[in-house]
């Protein structure tokens, strides 16, 4: 006996440690709270290993985490084996469970050490090892877990010593014992499915796939075959073969446009790539030139740009000089300053008069020693106004002598600077003049090689190309043409060969199975005519007359003796056989009844299977040979294809070769044109390039002498200007020799006047009066020039400032200025020659730009004009054309061919709506799942076109007779095959009812319970649609079986009733097969199962769901009934092996049930060998358990588990 023995908590769900014994029934009582459902639900996952079916709330902790709350926390289960033990471990890692089953019964010292402390999974493994206990490798997945446990082992290991029990079909067990716990309602299906199981493990379908793929059309058919044979339908056909093989011959000139589309918009694509670079390479060489330009733009700039910031500098200096030359001209500088130099010759002439006035008013002098200190005092003047008018000319002649040097060095830098330009310009005009003269050159070499050259491009190249290969192509298209047609008789005959082989392959193994038939005939019919004369036979006697004969006389008799007619016998004493006396007959050993009936039962079989067999075999075959006939229609169509093609391409390439020598002759008279033009354009250039080679020699030899002129006019002019300062410095020595003359003459009148006034006028007061008042009047004047000049001389001194450092340096900023103008206006007039060179050549640039771009513009429109064809609906239909890279050589670019494609499709769809009338009218009389599978609809023209050459394919295969000779025997199988399926689902129906009758006499024989007076169910009639018709389809057809064989497809109209009924039944299974969702059928639609439940008096009627039945213990008591009772009958017939193994079923609050029907329900399990594990409060019937626990809640709140009692047997 095997069965779950202890279960033993460790570190688990707030338990240290408890072991809790599970061999008998159980009662947990204890409070709310303290861990029974923890407990309960511990034993379910030993059963059903699902952490989603145990009943755990959501707002809980889970399985693991409530369980396995610790790295030591395991539970582990002890089950009991016929042979021995073993304990399967579960335990956390990783967050998953793991199971380890080992081969030992639960031993403590095993899994927790000496002082109570548990072991880790590594621990125990090492634990185990030391004792040498075998065990598992670690189970990581509940699946795998299961099918350990239940014996479903898929043979790769041997854990067959940790089964359970063995039966691949576990999943009942599991949830009829999950139903119990949970309390789940009952429902019909899944009973039903229960009891099927319980039978068989293979549920018997019936696939509907089959019948759709059957009776797909059966009734249109017929019809179809009449009308394709119609005289009209027949010159519709004709006429739309000859308007489609217009059509494919307009295709295949569109598809070959497009092939040259395809080219050209690869050849555009080539091209574009080559142009971007070109044009990228001249934008390159114009932003070089531009560059360039912009390079000679700044170095000039750069170069001027000093001598403009020093013309700036000497134009805004000449600005101020002037303004300061008109502010001291309007202070009349000059004046003043001249004023202002007189001021020591007055300050000496004003001590000379105050000395004079001094000695003229003293008193007290002699008129001798007036005189003389008079004559004394102007010989002082004298030499003072000497000494300071010298100081004057010195000044003058030093700054005269100054400015001189600076003028000389002034003039000396310009002819230096000038030879220095002129050698600059001279060095660039011979660079220029070396870079001309090869410019020259290589026109000329141009020239010269365009002239030697014939017209030619290469475009005109490839066309010549494409010429000579012309003849090569059609060689190669002619022998194609003949190779395809040798292939396409050579897979006729093989076609033809193959099929005549299938059919004699058929013919022989029907022939040898009909043999086979007629031998299990004649068996079967010798068989049954046995067993109907067995009721007057001596089997019969002895069946009513000699109980358990079978081991007796049944030993040495055979069935002559015991089914023979003609021997009797009776029940005697002494001189008797067995206890029988025979009063006639002899004595022969024979088979049991039910041996003949095995036998003829296994002969029935076979028969039916060769049968089967034998129309499997022509399906086979007729399959076969549409098979054989696609795969040939499939090989020859391309090879058709391709023949029709190559001859297509035959006579297009007589059109492009004439076509070829038309572009030939047009491209060369146009490379002829083109390459006149381009040697008068490079004769154009040459003129301009030797135009400009003499100029710049005319530059080179008129250079020098301009330096030349140059050099000479500095020369003038800085002898003028030094001429001038001499001239200067003259003026300014006569001008001072003249006021030194001046002044001795003033001075020399005076001394005379003073001798007069010695005679005349001094007195012997010594003074004069009139002499007093000239000096007292000089004196005021000269004080008042005196003023003047301290007055004037800031202005003074800032104008000597100015002077110095403006108003002397004009001349030498106008000739600086003007200097620098040359030099800037010739900078610019070189920068012009150069720039005007870099803009010839970007024009130059400009113009094979211009051309590029022009190309690349085209070649863009080309492009873009393919990209928007890609929208029409040619491209789209033809795109395996355009997604090829091969390229197609053509004249024509991407517009033209557009233009020329579109407007030869327009042309084309005219024909085509003609074939989509003629197709649609065609086919109009054809439903749209007719029998030779006619498209009825067509979403575009491919499939006009397809319809069209299959359709003339059709009609010269002559296929609609095969279709004709398969359809008289395809639809009248189906009635047949139905009634087979039918009646093997019809006859399993006899067992499903007896195990029902069994589960309704187990409750009215063992019901314990008052208050429930009936638990029934039964059998009633499915109510499924398709059920019930296969069921009439059966019975028809076994009444109809020889007219739907032979009347039933054919045209005859001698049974239109038959037909018309057989037709009705078909199309009413065609409808709820469409309706039904399902492709299968199973045992379980056959029959509808309820219950009733009489409870209290209150019936519940035959219902299909059981919910709430009565109180809630009732409904609890009933439900748990009905699983154990079905628990039971799956239990009997799980195990292929052994059935002799023990169950556990949990109920939770069993105080909802009254005492007396605990103690049934405890009885009606344990009569199954189903052990019940309870979970209530208290305990009211303690003698009805073997083991009673208590669970408590201690002082840390883990739960403690006391056995309070147990019986022993």
């Amino acid at each position: 006996m095997r069965y779950l023995n202890k279960i033993v908590f460790i570190n688990s769900a707030a338990i240290r440690y408890s072991e809790v014994q599970l061999d008998g029934n159980i009662h947990l009582i204890g409070t709310q709270g303290v861990g029974k459902s923890t407990i309960l639900r511990a034993i379910l996952f030993f059963y059903n290993a699902d952490t989603q079916r145990l009943g755990i709330p959501v707002e809980k902790k889970s399985y693991q985490d409530y369980y396995f709350p610790y790295a030591d926390s395991s539970i582990i289960y002890e089950v009991a084996r016929e042979d021995g033990w073993f304990t399967v471990l579960s335990y956390k890692t990783m967050n998953r469970i793991c199971y380890r089953f080992i081969a030992s019964p639960y031993r403590p010292d095993l899994f927790i050490d000496e002082e109570g402390a548990p072991y880790p999974s590594d621990r125990i493994r090492s634990v185990l090892d030391k004792n040498g206990i075998k065990y598992s490798g670690a189970i990581s997945t509940y699946e795998e877990y299961r099918n350990i446990l239940y014996g479903n082992s898929d043979n790769k290991r041997d854990y067959s010593c940790y089964s359970l029990m063995e039966s691949g079909s576990y999943q009942n067990i599991i949830r009829t014992i999950q139903n119990v716990l949970l309390n789940s309602r009952l429902e019909a299906d899944y009973i039903k499915q229960t009891i099927i199981t319980s039978l068989n493990e293979a549920d018997s379908v019936i696939d509907l796939s089959r019948y759709r793929s059957h009776l797909s059309g059966f009734e249109a058919q017929l019809n179809d075959i009449g009308v394709f044979r119609e005289p009209g339908m027949v010159r519709k056909a004709a006429g739309i073969s000859t308007l489609s093989d217009d059509i494919r011959k307009r295709d295949l000139r569109i598809n070959d446009l497009c092939r040259q589309l395809r080219g050209a918009y690869l050849e555009t694509e080539r091209i574009l790539p080559e142009l971007s670079r070109k044009i990228h390479e001249q934008e390159a060489v114009k932003s070089d030139f531009y560059k360039q330009r912009d390079k000679l733009d700044a170095e000039s700039k750069n170069r001027t740009a000093t001598m403009e910031g020093e013309l700036a500098v000497l134009k805004n200096a000449l600005s101020e000089a002037e303004a300061k030359r008109v502010f001291y001209a309007g202070k009349d500088i000059q004046t003043a300053m001249d004023r202002c130099n007189k001021l020591e010759i007055l300050q000496q002439e004003q001590e000379s008069l105050v000395v004079e006035k001094d000695l003229l008013s003293s008193k007290n002098k002699e008129a001798s020693v007036l005189h003389a200190n008079l004559i004394a005092n102007l010989k002082n003047e004298l030499a003072g106004f000497e000494n300071e008018k010298q100081k004057q000319l010195l000044a003058a002649e030093t700054e005269i002598n100054a400015r001189r040097e600076a003028r000389r060095e002034y003039y000396r830098r310009l002819r230096e600077e000038l030879r220095h330009a002129a050698s600059e310009e001279k060095e660039r005009l011979l660079v220029d003049r070396e870079k001309r003269t090869t410019e020259v050159a290589a026109l000329k070499m141009r020239i010269k090689t365009a002239r030697g050259q014939s017209g030619t491009s290469e475009e005109l190249e490839a066309v010549k190309g494409r010429l000579g290969n012309y003849d090569a192509n059609r060689k190669d298209l002619e022998l194609k043409i003949r190779e395809l047609k040798y292939e396409l008789n050579y897979q006729t005959k093989e076609f033809e060969t193959a099929g005549k082989h299938l059919d004699e392959d058929y013919q022989k193994l029907a022939e040898s199975n009909e043999v086979k038939i007629e031998a299990l005939s004649a068996k079967l019919a010798e068989l049954t005519e046995f067993l109907d004369n067995q009721k007057d036979s001596f089997f019969n006697w002895l069946s009513e007359h000699k109980p358990g004969w079978e081991q007796t006389i049944g030993q040495v008799c055979d069935e002559r003796l015991l089914y023979g007619k003609e021997f009797t016998a009776e029940v005697g004493e002494g001189d008797t056989f067995y206890g029988i006396r025979f009063t006639s007959g002899i004595h022969r050993n024979v088979k049991t009844k039910e041996d003949y009936l095995t036998e003829k039962k296994d002969a029935e079989e076979k028969r039916a299977g060769i049968q089967r067999f034998i129309a499997t075999a022509r399906q086979d075959l007729e399959a076969a040979k549409e098979n054989l006939r696609k795969q040939y229609q499939s090989s020859v169509k391309s090879i058709k294809e391709d023949i029709y093609h190559a001859e297509y391409e035959l006579e297009q390439l007589a059109v492009r070769k004439k076509e070829g020598e038309s572009r030939m002759s047009a491209l060369r008279d146009q490379a002829t044109r083109l390459r006149q033009e381009e040697i008068r354009r490079l004769e154009e250039e040459l003129n301009a390039a030797e135009a400009v080679l003499s100029s710049i020699q005319q530059e080179i030899a008129t250079l020098q002498g301009k330096m030349d002129r140059e050099l000479a006019s500095l020369d003038e002019q800085e002898k003028d200007e030094l001429a001038a300062l001499d001239k200067e410095l003259s003026v300014a020595r006569e001008a001072i020799s003249e006021e030194i003359a001046r002044k001795k003459a003033e001075l020399e009148e005076r001394k005379s006047g003073y001798d007069r006034e010695q005679l005349d006028s001094l007195t012997a007061s010594g003074g004069d009066p009139k002499r007093l008042e000239e000096i007292h009047s000089r004196l005021a004047y000269i004080g008042g020039e005196i003023k003047y000049i301290n007055e004037t001389k800031a202005l003074i001194i800032e104008y000597l400032k100015d002077k110095r450092e403006m108003l002397d340096k004009v001349p030498d900023w106008t000739a600086e200025s003007l200097r620098l103008q040359q030099i800037i206006h010739g900078e610019r007039e070189e920068l012009k020659k150069r720039l005007a060179d870099v803009n010839r050549s970007i024009f130059k640039v400009d113009a094979e730009l211009k051309e590029l771009k022009e190309s690349n513009r085209k070649a863009l429109e080309n492009r873009e004009e393919y990209h928007r064809s890609t929208l029409l609906d040619w491209f789209t239909s033809r795109e395996s054309i355009f997604s090829s890279m091969n390229r197609t050589d053509t004249d024509g670019d991407c517009r033209s061919l557009v233009r020329e494609i579109t407007i030869r499709v327009s042309e084309q769809s005219q024909k085509l709506s003609e074939l989509r009338k003629e197709i649609t009218a065609y086919t109009g009389n054809f439903s749209e799942d007719n029998v030779f599978a006619f498209k009825t609809s067509f979403s575009d023209d491919k499939e006009y076109m397809d319809f069209a050459c299959d359709l003339k394919e059709f009609i010269d295969e002559d296929k609609v007779s095969e279709y004709q000779s398969r359809i008289n025997t395809r639809n009248s199988d189906i009635f047949r095959q139905i009634t087979a399926d039918t009646k093997s689902m019809v006859s399993q129906e006899g067992n499903i009812r007896g195990v029902v009758d069994q589960i309704n006499a187990d409750f009215k024989e063992k019901n314990f319970v008052g208050i429930i007076q009936c638990i029934e169910m039964r059998i009633d009639p499915s109510q499924n649609k398709i059920v019930n018709l296969l069921k009439e389809i059966k019975r028809f057809n076994e009444e109809y079986s020889w007219d739907l064989g032979q009347n039933l497809f054919a045209s005859s109209t001698d049974d239109t009733t038959t037909r018309e009924k057989a037709t009705t039944l078909l199309r009413e299974l065609i409808k709820s097969m469409d309706a039904y969702s399902g492709n299968l059928i199973r045992l379980a639609d056959f029959f509808d199962l309820k219950f009733r439940v009489i409870e209290n008096r209150n019936d519940t009627g035959f219902v299909e769901r059981l919910t709430n039945v009565g109180s809630e213990g009732t409904d609890i008591l009933v439900k748990s009934m009905v699983n154990i009772m079905l628990l039971n009958v799956f239990k009997r017939n799980a195990s292929t092996v052994f059935s002799d193994f023990r169950l556990h079923c949990m109920m939770d609050e069993i105080g909802k049930l009254h005492p007396n029907n605990v103690a049934g329900i405890l009885k009606f399990a344990n009569d199954r060998d189903i052990l019940l594990i309870n979970g209530s409060p208290t305990e009211q019937d303690a003698l009805s358990y073997k083991h009673i626990y208590k669970l408590e809640k201690d002082t840390d709140s883990f739960t403690r588990i006391r056995r309070v009692i147990t019986q022993f047997d």
